[in-house]
């Protein structure tokens, strides 16, 4: 059921939990809770999260400048 994202560019505008699960190869219930997060880019449309791709990539490229693994 789960099909591996191979490039951000074949992802819709807008991506269910189940697109960005996939595409940052974590689980759903990961993405579930990642999604409940204050500074991820989710909104609800009726009872449904979505996120907005290009929030997505900024979200990312806002983590890996803090790079939050390093010591």
């Amino acid at each position: 059921m789960s099909k591996l994202c191979k490039s951000i560019e074949d992802l819709p505008a807008m991506l269910t939990i189940s697109q960005v699960a996939s595409a940052l190869n974590i689980s759903r219930t990961s993405a579930y809770e990642l999604a409940h997060c204050k500074s991820f880019p989710a909104m609800l449309i009726g009872s449904r999260i979505i996120v907005p791709k290009d929030r997505l990539v900024a979200w990312i490229d806002d983590k890996l400048a803090l790079n939050e693994l390093a010591g």
